[in-house]
């Protein structure tokens, strides 16, 4: 069971499409093609399976110079701009999600500069980011990103009690309205906005996060291995609201270990190895795979 195409077509000899919980078809991996099986998976046609946004960068919005912390990531500068998708390649151990966590302040510098719109900020943590408006969807979405024993609308809520608290009390009919809008505007599908954020898909978990970070109102949104564990449809899905995100103004910033997913959708990929800033790729519809991992091991 798996939603990694290349391993089934590598190593099955005959392949059932489940949607909705039906069977949509059996097929034979030496007879077909990836859009073939990716068309039956959702239902439809997809004219692409990463919708490349085009949309020109505008001015810089965030600049990391010379982050460090152990050996964990070393030296490390770069920039974001506005509108702008910027990916982080590297093998397993490369440090990517190590200089996020640093970014975001759950962990401490050892040394490192972060600017937003050319002026100097401190990070302390991750409340210090939440107010200069950046957010991180962490990698473990169930571990770090969600309160699994607590409903849909509370976990919305978590990060935006500020906007719902009034005389000291929870305005829960503001908080549903306001979750209710993200639920038509992302179609997440839940039967209740009560309902245990646990008993969701991966596709759909993703989006109470992402919903939840959308309404806190971040210009620098970090998406820490954003498609993981979820099947091609949801991906498309997420893929086509980090666009929307991007053309809206927002910066973002896409950590994976799936490489056609980075070439697919960044504008820029950075690529780090053992902690260390190994090279940029500032043209992504011509560079390959290989040619990132020779990058990365130089």
């Amino acid at each position: 069971i798996s939603h990694r195409l290349d391993e089934i077509f590598e190593v099955a000899d005959r392949v059932m499409v489940l949607r909705d919980g039906i069977n949509v078809g059996e097929e034979d991996p030496k007879c077909s093609s990836r859009d073939g099986l990716i068309e039956k998976m959702v239902g439809r046609i997809l004219e692409s399976e990463f919708p490349k946004n085009n949309v020109i960068p505008g001015k810089e919005r965030l600049r990391v110079e010379n982050m460090s912390a152990g050996t964990k990531v070393c030296n490390v500068s770069f920039n974001l701009r506005e509108k702008e998708i910027v990916g982080f390649a590297g093998l397993v151990g490369a440090g990517r999600t190590e200089l996020m966590r640093l970014i975001f302040g759950i962990d401490k510098p050892d040394s490192g500069r972060i600017f937003l719109n050319g002026v100097e900020i401190k990070i302390s943590n991750p409340r210090d980011a939440i107010r200069n408006r950046i957010c991180l969807l962490a990698e473990d979405r169930k571990k770090h990103g969600l309160v699994l024993n607590h409903s849909c609308r509370e976990n919305f809520g978590l990060p935006n009690l500020k906007k719902y608290i009034r005389f000291l009390f929870l305005d829960k009919k503001k908080e549903r309205n306001a979750f209710d809008s993200y639920v038509n505007i992302l179609k997440i599908k839940i039967s209740d906005h009560e309902a245990m954020v646990s008993s969701l898909s991966g596709g759909n978990q993703q989006k109470i996060v992402l919903a939840k970070w959308i309404e806190s109102n971040s210009d620098i949104i970090i998406f820490d291995e954003p498609t993981r564990g979820i099947d091609v449809g949801a991906k498309y899905e997420i893929y086509l609201l980090i666009n929307q995100l991007a053309n809206e103004g927002k910066s973002i910033i896409i950590v994976s270990s799936e490489l056609p997913e980075l070439l697919g959708m960044c504008n820029r990929i950075i690529v780090m190895h053992e902690g260390y800033f190994k090279g940029e790729v500032n043209e992504t519809t011509t560079i390959t795979q290989e040619d990132i991992l020779k990058i990365a091991i130089s």
